[in-house]
């Protein structure tokens, strides 16, 4: 008998269980693996399909276009993001990196540094035998502020050294600096613009010092330091939002597969919302990746178009229309009315002005309409209403 309500007890709490527990941890705001190989495949083999149709249309080799720059079949391929409001934190606009899987510079390229001076200091840091051999073959310049000042002063001079490395770093210390001399010619687009760097690390820092001294040290970082900080901006792209609802980050180029891009789009998707994008995933309204001339693919598109539910009118928007506008739409219109009679013949305005003169002696003479029947009437006419009725409306 007790194994038999033991048995019943047991079967009780089974049936009284969740047949599924809810996830918590799942949500509506995060991307689909699927859509974004899909749309990385599909974008891939159209500007491939659009290359290949231009080089058969041509036919014909430019022979003006110099050997040394890229191939246009190379085209960059970007991560466009919307945003339901502006990102408008200034802490959020800075040049953050994004470190990618697929690098999307060349193993090749050709680098220059901008340094702080004395440049001496950095030539012999990229010389000495601790920096890898491998990259001190890319580095093919360094050049210190005094030095880029007095070589570099006209625009030719600074398109010049533009077309001869492919890509430039600065030491974040003196970006400003570069920045304020290099002017557009360097930062007019993002295809060259300056990658910023660290030439301090792997070098200890005394702050308390600094603060001690009016002017600050000059501190040289570790070969091995400098070469890890080199590596890692090779291997990433750069993301430099504006004060707006739209912004732009190279991920990927034609030559790299179609799952190289996904992964790379994934990763800085993963890196940038959480961190660069004021209340994260809700303030998302769409995703897309694209070419530089071609359709933008949907990866992500929000359900909502609002970031905050108290924003989200229950009925259709009106604009309030206060005495003031009403007046000025009044004064307007007596206005016109007083050019357009200056210009009219004295028959045509005499028969106007009698016109006006009859209808306003008639709105006069008019008896004013009751905006309502009085509350006898209204009783009246209910109890009319109820006599009509046949049958009862209840039944007894």
């Amino acid at each position: 008998m007790a194994r038999s309500k033991a048995v019943a007890k047991k079967e009780t709490k089974k049936a009284e269980a969740p047949v599924a527990t809810k996830d918590v941890s799942s949500t509506p705001y995060q991307l689909d693996p699927a859509q974004v190989e899909r749309a990385a495949k599909a974008l891939v083999a159209h500007m491939k399909k659009h290359a290949q149709e231009k080089e058969s249309k041509d036919g014909k080799k430019n022979l003006a276009a110099d050997e040394d720059e890229a191939e246009d079949n190379d085209q960059p391929i970007f991560l466009s993001v919307s945003t339901k409001q502006h990102v408008s934190n200034t802490n959020r606009l800075k040049p953050a990196k994004l470190p990618l899987p697929h690098p999307i510079i060349a193993s090749d390229a050709k680098i220059c540094i901008f340094t702080k001076d004395p440049q001496r200091a950095y030539k012999d840091l990229v010389a000495s035998d601790a920096f890898p051999a491998t990259l001190r073959e890319k580095v093919g310049r360094v050049i210190g502020i005094d030095k880029l000042k007095k070589k570099f002063k006209s625009f030719e001079q600074k398109r010049a050294l533009l077309t001869d490395y492919d890509v430039f770093m600065v030491d974040d210390r003196v970006i400003k600096i570069v920045a304020e001399f290099l002017g557009k010619t360097f930062y007019q687009s993002k295809a060259k613009r300056p990658i910023p760097i660290r030439l301090t690390a792997g070098a200890f820092v005394d702050k308390t010092a600094q603060k001690d001294k009016k002017e600050p040290q000059n501190v040289v970082g570790t070969p091995q330091g400098v070469a890890k900080e080199i590596e890692a901006a090779l291997n990433s792209t750069y993301l430099s939002m504006s004060a707006s609802a739209n912004t732009s980050i190279k991920i990927g180029r034609l030559s790299m597969t179609a799952d190289q891009i996904k992964e790379n789009t994934e990763a800085v998707i993963a890196a940038i919302i959480p961190k660069h994008i004021e209340q994260g995933w809700k303030n998302i309204r769409s995703l897309h990746i694209k070419g530089p001339a071609t359709k933008a693919l949907p990866v992500w598109l929000a359900d909502e178009l609002w970031a905050d539910e108290a924003q989200v009118l229950e009925q259709p928007w009106r604009g309030a229309i206060t005495a003031g506008e009403k007046g000025k739409s009044a004064e307007r219109k007596r206005k016109w009315d007083e050019w357009e009679e200056e210009l009219l013949d004295d028959d045509v305005l005499e028969v106007r002005k009698a016109k006006r003169e009859a209808k306003k002696a008639k709105k006069d003479k008019a008896p004013e309409k009751k905006s309502s029947i009085s509350k006898e009437k209204r009783k009246a006419l209910k109890k009319e209403a109820l006599s009509s009725v046949q049958t009862p409306l209840i039944a007894g």
